[in-house]
Order: C-alpha cells, then sequence, then structure tokens
C-alpha cells in the first residue's frame, strides 16, 4: 500500500510547484497571445481596408475630376455640340472634331488615370470615340446598348455607377461609370461619357492580403472583384471567425475582408500542442529522475526515524553513526547532541520531581503555623474582651483579619470589603505609630460591589502614610470611586507633607513606562507591585498617576478600563464561588 512518506510529499510538491506553474503559464500565454493576436488582426485588417478604400476612393476621384474637366471646358464642349449628331465621317469637319474630341479625351486619361481606364464618348447618334485610338471596340460595343439602358439622361453631370460588363474572358470584365454631358442652351445632351474601370485594377488593390479573402461589392450588392466565397450580407460559413468591412462614402460601395479561425490561428495551435507535448514528456522524465534522486537522499534521514524511534521507545543510549561533514551529517551530530542533552532532562526531572515531593510534604506542614497563630491571637482576643480591654482587643481583630486576607491573597474582592480591609490596617497603624489616623471612604452607588484584586489598595494606603503622615498633627487618608467617561476611577488622597513636583514627575514617568527592567530598578517596588497587579487584571490600559492635591498631600489616581474590567469580573465572581 501506498505510505506517503516525508520525501515523496516534498517530492510531489517540488512537482506540482515545477509542472503547475509552467502548464498555467503556457495556457495563459496561449489564451492571452490568442486575444492579443485577435486585436491586431482585427486592428491590422481595418488598417488594410482602409488603405484599400483610399486607393479606390483616389482612383473615383480622378474619374470625377477628369470627366468634370470635360464638362466644364468650353472649348471642348463646343466640339462635342459640333459633333453632338455625327453618324459618321462624312467630312473633313466632322474628321477635325473627331480627332480634336479623341486628342482631348487621350489628353485627360493619360495624366490623372491609370492603365485600367478607358473613356468613351459616345454622342447622340450612337458614334463612339475612344480615349485610346488603339483600344478594340468590339467588347464594349457589344455591352453598349445595355449600358446605355442604365443611362439616366434626365441627370447631367452627375457620375453614375452602371455596374460590372462581362469581358471576353471571364475575370476581365469591367466596370462601367457614365456621364451626361448636357447642353442647357439646347436644353439636352450631348453626349454621354462613359467610363470603364477593368477589373484587372481592383484584383491588383485586394491581393494585398496575406491571409483570408476580400471581395467588393457595389451599392446594390453586385460584387465587383474579389472571391466567390464571401457574400454581401455575410458568409454562412460557421468556420469565419473574422469579417470586416469598410463603406466607400463616394460611391456606396462596399469593402469586405474575411478570414476562417483555422487558417489564422492553425499553425499557432499546432506549434502550442507541439511544445505543449514537449513539455509534457520532460516533466515525465524529470519525475522518474527526481524518484530516484530523492530516494537516495532520504536515506540518511530514515537512519535519523529510526534512531528517535529508538529512543522514543526507552533505549536512552540510542545514537546515530554519523559520516561525512554534510548538512545530514551536522544535523546527525546536532541529533546526538540533543539526545544527551534530553538524557540529562530527564535525569534532572525525575531529581526534581523528588525535590517537589519533599517540598510539597513541608508546604502541608507549614500551612499549620498560620492557623495555629490566628488561633492564638483568637486567644488573646478573648482574653482581653474578658478584662474590658476593647482598644488592644479591637487592634488584636484587625490583625487577625489581615492575616486571612494575606492567607486568601489570590481571591478578589468587592471594594467596599478592600476599604474595610483599609480601616483595619488603619487601626493597626494607629497603635504602631501612635498617630490619630482617620480613614475617610466615599464610594460611588453601585461601586461597592466592584470586584478588585484583595490588598491591592493596602500599599498604597501604607506608602502615604510611611512617607507623608507621620509628622502630621491631624492625619488623613481619604477614598474615593467614582465612574468618569465609562471607566472607574479611585483615588486615594492623603493630607501629609507631599512631594516636589519634580520627583511628581518622576514618579509618574516611571510608572507610565511599560519596560520591566526598568521597574526592576526602580526603588518604590510597592507602587509597581500594585499597578502590574491592576494590569494583569483589568488589561494594560490600567494607569496610576501621583498628584499633588489642594491639603498639600499627594493624591494617587487608579484609572480601570471598565469593558476589560466586565469581562475580567465575570471569570473573577466565578472564580470566587467556586472557592
Amino acid at each position: 500500500m501506498f505510505r506517503s512518506t516525508y520525501y515523496r510529499r516534498i517530492q510531489l510538491s517540488f512537482l506540482l510547484l515545477i509542472g503547475l506553474p509552467i502548464v498555467t503559464m503556457s495556457i495563459v500565454s496561449f489564451i492571452v497571445i490568442r486575444q492579443n493576436m485577435v486585436e491586431k488582426l482585427q486592428m491590422s485588417n481595418d488598417n488594410l481596408l482602409n488603405v484599400m478604400a483610399a486607393e479606390i476612393e483616389k482612383t473615383i476621384d480622378d474619374i470625377s475630376f477628369s470627366s468634370h474637366f470635360m464638362v466644364n471646358d468650353s472649348s471642348f464642349h463646343s466640339y462635342l455640340k459640333d459633333f453632338a449628331d455625327t453618324a459618321r465621317l462624312g467630312s473633313h469637319e466632322d474628321y477635325s472634331s473627331f480627332v480634336w474630341i479623341g486628342d482631348g479625351l487621350s489628353l485627360i486619361s493619360s495624366k490623372p488615370l491609370n492603365n485600367y481606364i478607358s473613356m468613351y464618348l459616345i454622342n447622340r447618334a450612337d458614334f463612339m470615340i475612344a480615349s485610346n485610338s488603339a483600344t478594340d471596340l468590339t467588347l464594349i460595343k457589344k455591352n453598349l446598348p445595355g449600358l446605355m439602358e442604365k443611362v439616366n439622361m434626365k441627370l447631367p453631370e452627375t457620375l453614375q455607377w452602371l455596374g460590372m460588363a462581362d469581358g471576353a474572358t471571364p475575370g476581365k470584365g469591367s466596370y462601367f461609370i457614365a456621364r451626361v454631358i448636357y447642353d442647357r442652351e439646347q436644353n439636352r445632351e450631348l453626349s454621354v461619357l462613359l467610363i470603364s474601370l477593368e477589373q484587372p485594377y481592383f484584383e491588383k488593390v485586394l491581393q494585398n492580403v496575406e491571409f483570408g479573402e476580400t471581395a467588393l461589392f457595389d451599392a446594390a450588392g453586385v460584387r465587383i472583384a474579389g472571391s466567390e466565397k464571401i457574400e454581401p450580407d455575410g458568409s454562412p460559413n460557421a468556420e469565419i471567425e473574422f469579417r470586416s468591412e469598410v463603406t466607400l462614402g463616394k460611391t456606396n460601395w462596399t469593402l469586405v475582408y474575411e478570414a476562417a479561425e483555422q487558417e489564422i490561428f492553425g499553425r499557432m495551435s499546432q506549434t502550442f500542442y507541439v511544445g505543449f507535448g514537449i513539455v509534457i514528456i520532460s516533466f515525465i522524465i524529470f519525475s522518474v529522475f527526481s524518484m530516484f534522486v530523492a530516494r537516495r537522499l532520504h536515506n540518511p534521514i530514515q537512519k535519523l526515524q529510526r534512531v528517535v524511534r529508538q529512543f522514543g521507545g526507552g533505549n536512552l543510549d540510542a545514537r546515530l553513526e554519523v559520516k561525512g561533514q554534510d548538512d545530514i551529517a551536522e544535523l546527525g551530530h546536532t541529533l546526538n547532541t540533543m539526545l544527551d542533552q534530553i538524557k540529562s532532562l530527564i535525569s534532572d526531572i525525575e531529581n526534581e520531581q523528588e525535590r517537589k515531593r519533599v517540598m510539597e510534604l513541608e508546604a502541608l506542614f507549614m500551612q499549620i503555623r498560620p492557623h495555629f497563630l490566628i488561633n492564638t491571637l483568637n486567644s488573646i482576643k478573648c482574653s482581653l474582651i474578658l478584662k474590658k480591654d476593647l482598644l488592644h482587643s479591637g487592634t488584636i481583630d484587625s490583625l487577625m483579619s489581615l492575616l486571612r486576607a494575606y492567607l486568601k491573597v489570590n481571591e478578589p474582592a468587592m471594594l467596599q470589603e478592600e476599604c474595610k480591609l483599609l480601616g483595619h490596617y488603619i487601626d493597626i497603624m494607629k497603635i504602631r505609630n501612635e498617630i490619630p489616623l482617620h480613614l475617610i471612604v466615599e464610594l460611588e452607588d453601585g461601586l461597592e460591589h466592584f470586584i478588585v484584586p484583595k490588598l491591592a489598595l493596602q500599599p498604597l494606603v501604607e506608602n502615604a502614610i510611611v512617607h507623608g503622615l507621620t509628622d502630621e498633627p491631624e492625619p488623613i487618608i481619604r477614598v474615593q470611586g467614582s465612574r468618569q467617561a465609562g471607566r472607574v476611577v479611585i483615588a486615594i488622597e492623603d493630607n501629609g507633607s507631599g512631594m516636589e513636583d519634580q520627583e511628581l514627575e518622576r514618579l509618574n514617568v516611571r510608572l507610565a513606562s511599560d519596560d520591566e527592567q526598568e521597574h526592576s530598578a526602580y526603588e518604590r517596588v510597592g507602587l509597581v507591585n500594585v499597578l502590574q497587579r491592576l494590569r494583569l487584571t483589568f488589561g494594560p490600559s490600567t494607569t496610576m498617576e501621583m498628584r499633588r492635591n489642594k491639603q498639600g498631600g499627594v493624591t494617587v489616581v487608579l484609572t480601570l478600563n471598565q469593558p476589560m474590567i466586565d469581562r475580567s469580573l465575570s471569570g473573577q465572581e466565578r472564580g470566587g464561588q467556586n472557592a
């Protein structure tokens, strides 16, 4: 059964990381190149059709200019008037007019027009004069009746598009254009100018396409030149993917280009498939070769696995035999060193567990001593009460309350209970320091049951007594609790000797710092410990600030973040209930 070992996963990942990008990039490149090629071909075809259309329109402009010259030239017009009803050359005057008109046609057609254009002048008697005297008139005379039927004599001085006329052989026809020369004095036509544009001219213009086919259609959709496969209204062939059309504005002719998808992309697809096949074959050969190389590279790792299994099975003396100086050999040395260290750590842990059991027994024994001390103090208190010594019995009762609080210092307490413990502490300090110390507690409604760490405020009161109230004749400590802007603010105020502004600023900078090393070197450890306990309970946004008050003493302001308090209290209350 196939087992997916580490080296096989590496090999498969390596092959996928190589194969998938190559295949993906090949397909994406083919699609992108194909799309870009389609756009560029479309643009190139449009440009080519525009060039062809410009060439044909230039020829039409030359024809229009030449015919316009004949219509508007007065001398030419007078000869045409004299020759209008001549059926045959019966006099010298008729011959002279014939020669002059023929020379004029030849001169006009030789300069602006190309060799594919011929002009024929037909008068009212159907007598024909050609621009080139060497032209064979047999074909034009054959098609003349049909062409003249298409000429509208009521449209003088306007180019009329008569259409194609067949030639002597297929593909040798001509497209005819007519212009009626009109005599406004007689109010009748003098002659008709026929202009033939030979079909080879159009074929020459349309043959510049590298692939695909082109065709030219007149305004009626009749093919003038080009491929027989192209239809004026679109080819029904499903293989035709590209079709471009350009309409010639002066003639309303349509120039059409069509190309099949296979003709354009056949060679490109063939090249892509050949290249893709070579990539697949190379990938298979590389995969087979990589299997042998990966297996050889994996042998040292198998040895490492064998040693680790033996060590995990309990053979703590199993070690790898290291050969060579490559990375695997270095890994083997490191593994042997690690196994030696683990063996040493196991031995140390066993010894530590033994010492721990001894210490637990000693701790159980030590727990008896605080209870013994409390029971002894309770006996002394009862004795003092019997002797009606209420002052000292109350002091001992306060001392007992503090001892019980120290035994449960890790449990949370309500703010009201914490303030009560502060009262017990004040009672003890009054006896100890012989000072008339007073404690005032002012808590906002709802804060009595606010949960705080036990004995969190006692170090602050102790700090106020030791550093500021020992020499005060009427020392007072005031504890205030309120809510401000969604946060709980606890202020501990004294009327002692106070501190200098520089010292207050230095203390506030230390308390605002998050540097634990700086806190460890700070001499007032009590303040730092209180702040750290509060931050562990209420979050890192908890602040402690020292301020000078109106009585000349110092006020310690604790600001606790309300949202973090709410989340912590639920856990603390559950912990208290479980306790």
